[in-house]
């Protein structure tokens, strides 16, 4: 478990790394609390010793003594509640922090199976919840309980018979919060688990693609029925909330109403028997006040931690949560495939078996069908390659016989637990995260771009790049003169997922990305599906240049790609089948011959050859 990962075992845990701020916000919380009783025992001196006796200069003197504790109390109380906001965003930071890193460190069968939804509704919603323990809840129980002592002592040193009235309320009040508290829980859990489901159904249908989809579909109506299902579950949770809180407050009124009620009486009777002054009369109703508001808070405050809690737990589950086949170390140290600038890969008898979904992704945040377990044989078995410095093999075969698969493995995107992946003879899983990243480099067929400019999403390979290094690679994948006529050239901003840009254009800048990075190892997933055959035979000529000296693993299913390989693997049902060169594997008459005979009918068909 890391160090960030660490401070989540706990509550208490989490917030020793505040613990200064912790501290000074109780001692606020505690010298406000003593300031609210203290105005109240004055008040009873005032009356029976200055204004019942007639001493005009004590009334002036303790009517000043109450205005400066006044404006004391509320200097403390503004003072408190400003250092607990500002503690409450520390913190928020702090897990916001904290979530955003680790989700990073999760594999992509993590966001293949969590709903987008429930990770955000864990940012803000849950992150908020955990604020609002620590900026409110808390400080409001450590409040309640201080000054139920402080007030609780002030009774009992003013009219011990008066006291003996929290001996009800107390049992009582904790009875209620013992009734509503576990059914608040639940509806908490509900309501968030909805909300989880009502922003997964905004993000999907609303992104470019989905909105897309819906519309070509005519789906609207459909996808409308689902939102409104969906809000009516929010608002069904939200309400069995506030009737909780409402049924739990009304008690609560009814309590405090009829013991107040009988204190007026009984101690109107005291007073009459003038075995109680008037002055202690008040003080003991305004003690009683100051009670009430304690005592039900406190019973208030148990559903408010539950919440709280629930929503910490949440959060800590993710970051508990490791992903599968996660062992690359924390520190980066020096490794062979770092010193040599041009390593060789190779893949040692390896398969590999996508793990259930229970281990990949925190159970709570993926729907319940998504976590029905499908029973799959190994994708990949016994696979034994080499990819020397600057050789391209080209990797072809039907759809579903492990070529992407394959890919990711180098990108350690997954890890096989059955043989090794060697870059320069060191295994990738002993390589660190910075080691890899600068190695290895890949463009996939669904290439992603960020809702930012081109030349912000181009930098994201090498942050110091110049300009001209931009124009350069841009140049090279062909792509510069569509740039340059932008209105806002490299400033020009692509849209959500590169929305704005069509899907050549895309793969394009993805390419002009992957030369200006120039890693050692280059992996090409259908990089360049979307492509005219002109264009992929500049690009492919522009690689050469780009990439030479580097160990290039190109799959593709358009098979004139890779005809120039130095090496063509076929794979089929997740093994090596025939591997050789183009003139090898044709005079081979087997799967290849086949597979290039099918695709050249197909394009004499279509009137393309």
């Amino acid at each position: 478990m890391t160090d960030r990962s660490a401070r989540y075992r706990s509550l208490p845990g989490f917030l020793r790394g505040f613990s200064a701020g912790v501290l000074l916000q109780m001692l606020l919380v505690l010298v406000n609390s003593v300031l609210v009783v203290l105005p109240v025992l004055v008040g009873q001196r005032l009356i029976d010793d200055g204004v019942l006796r007639g001493d005009i200069g004590l009334v002036f003197a303790l009517g000043g003594l109450l205005v400066a504790l006044t404006l004391v109390q509320a200097g403390i109380s503004y003072a408190e509640n400003v250092y607990s906001s500002r503690l409450g965003e520390r913190l928020t930071l702090r897990i916001r922090g904290d979530l955003f890193a680790h989700l990073h460190t999760q594999r992509p069968g993590f966001f293949a199976y969590a709903r987008p939804g429930a990770v955000v509704s864990r940012i803000h919603g849950d992150v908020r919840g955990v604020q609002q323990l620590v900026s409110s809840t808390v400080p409001a129980l450590t409040g309640a309980v201080s000054t139920l002592v402080v007030a609780g002592l002030g009774l009992l040193l003013l009219e011990w018979r008066a006291s003996l009235v929290l001996l009800v309320l107390a049992p009582v009040m904790y009875g209620l919060a013992v009734y509503f508290a576990p059914r608040v829980r639940d509806a908490t859990q509900r309501e968030m688990g909805a909300y989880a489901d009502l922003d997964t159904c905004v993000t999907e249908q609303f992104s470019a693609e989905g909105a897309e989809v819906v519309r070509l579909h005519g789906a609207h109506d459909t996808m409308a029925e689902r939102f409104v299902a969906t809000a009516a579950r929010v608002r069904a949770h939200a309400l069995r909330q506030v009737r909780l809180g409402a049924g739990f407050g009304a008690a609560v009124s009814v309590t405090t109403g009829l013991i107040g009620a009988a204190i007026y009486v009984v101690g109107g009777l005291w007073v009459v028997s003038e075995t109680m002054t008037m002055g202690t009369l008040v003080a003991v109703v305004a003690l009683l006040g100051r009670l009430y508001g304690p005592i039900a808070m406190l019973s208030g405050i148990k559903m408010e931690l539950v919440a709280g809690l629930v929503s910490f737990g949440r959060v800590a589950e993710i970051m508990r949560f490791r992903p599968t086949g996660s062992g690359a170390p924390v520190e980066a140290r020096p490794t062979r495939a770092m010193a040599e600038p041009r390593p060789s890969v190779v893949l040692n008898g390896v398969s590999f078996t996508y793990p259930s979904p229970e281990r990949l992704v925190v159970p709570s945040l993926a729907a319940e069908h998504d976590l029905v377990e499908v029973t799959r044989g190994p994708t990949l078995r016994d696979i034994d390659l080499t990819i020397e410095p600057g050789t391209t093999v080209g990797l072809v075969g039907r759809s579903g016989a492990g070529k992407s698969t394959l890919a990711r493995l180098l990108t350690r995107t997954w890890e096989t637990a059955h043989g090794r992946v060697e870059i320069a003879g060191t295994d990738i899983r002993d390589l660190s995260a910075d080691d890899l990243q600068r190695t290895v480099g890949a463009v996939t067929q669904e290439t992603f771009l960020f809702n930012d400019t081109i030349r912000a999403n181009l930098l994201f390979a090498r942050a110091a790049a110049e300009e001209k290094d931009l124009v350069r690679v841009c140049r090279a994948a062909q792509i510069w003169e569509m740039v340059r006529n932008l209105p806002d050239g490299l400033d020009t901003v692509v849209g959500d997922r590169g929305v704005r840009l069509s899907g050549g254009e895309r793969q394009r800048l993805a390419l002009a990305r992957l030369f200006l990075k120039a890693p050692p190892v280059v992996v090409l997933d259908e990089a360049t599906s979307h492509l005219d055959n002109e264009t992929e035979r500049a690009v492919q000529q522009a690689m050469r240049t780009e990439l030479a000296d580097r160990a290039r693993l190109v799959i593709a299913h358009r098979l004139a790609t890779v005809r120039e390989a130095d090496l063509i693997v076929v794979m089929a049902d997740g093994r090596i089948e025939e591997r050789g060169t183009h003139e090898q594997l044709m005079d081979l008459g087997g799967l290849y011959s086949r597979l290039v005979d099918a695709q050249g009918r197909g394009l004499e068909k279509a009137g393309l050859k």
